[in-house]
């Protein structure tokens, strides 16, 4: 901060705390605090009204935004609605794993750090919310195909890349491998959470032991079918 009181300028957008307000000045929400608000607008909109329904007014009035901001950060309510599902689930970034020797250990902790992530009530509800809306809404349907097309650049996908790079493994098609581990572990209890299953199912202390014992199934799978390749 200058000696004037005023803020310096900000070197890291993405990150709400990295500049500080002068002395006296009155409270202004910094430009990624103001997206996450309004993108929590949007999945309680989309959750209460359906998309349909849902409309930037009604975001503004959920976000206690203005319109005006709502259209300088979303060119339109199908561009909010893009950004709201990639964020929560396509483009998710987990903690960072600690450097462990073990492999199976550090993919174990990925995908922990990953299930904390999808796995939340909040992040469930939008998921179904998306599966019932996704037989009405053309617009849902278009960003979930988009999504998906696009989503092979996962941090689960860019693990197993650099695992079988640094083993010197031949893989034809890492994408399908991601996919299978994502099934045997967080998309397994994803389903019982949709289903409206116990959540103990998938409290941490059972995560750990579950997800440990699958990663240690798969890269065993993994590396035989690498290694028996051409």
């Amino acid at each position: 901060m200058s000696k004037n009181g005023h803020d310096a300028p900000a070197t890291a957008p993405h990150d709400c705390d990295s500049r500080r307000r002068g002395p006296g000045r009155p409270p202004e929400m910094e430009e990624c605090e103001r997206r996450e608000r309004i993108l929590d607008a949007a999945s309680e909109v989309l959750q209460q009204c359906g998309y349909h329904a849902a409309s930037m007014d009604k975001v503004a009035q959920h976000s206690a935004m203005s319109k005006r901001t709502l259209y300088q950060m979303f060119h339109s309510k199908q561009d909010l609605f893009h950004a709201l599902i990639n964020s929560r689930l396509f483009n998710v970034t987990p903690d960072k794993c600690h450097y462990r020797e073990n492999p199976t250990d550090e993919l174990t902790e990925l995908l922990m750090n990953l299930g904390r992530i999808i796995l939340r009530p909040d992040r469930i509800s939008l998921i179904r919310a998306l599966i019932t809306e996704s037989q009405e809404s053309a617009d849902i349907r278009q960003i979930l195909t988009s999504l998906r097309a696009g989503g092979k650049e996962n941090v689960l996908t860019s693990w197993l890349d650099r695992y079988a790079r640094q083993n010197h493994y031949v893989v034809k098609d890492i994408y399908m491998y991601s996919n299978m581990l994502f099934g045997m572990t967080i998309g397994d209890l994803m389903l019982q959470s949709l289903a409206c299953a116990s959540e103990s199912s998938w409290i941490e202390e059972n995560m750990y032991p579950r997800f440990h014992h699958a990663v240690r199934i798969f890269l065993v799978g993994f590396q035989q079918d690498c290694t028996a390749g051409p």
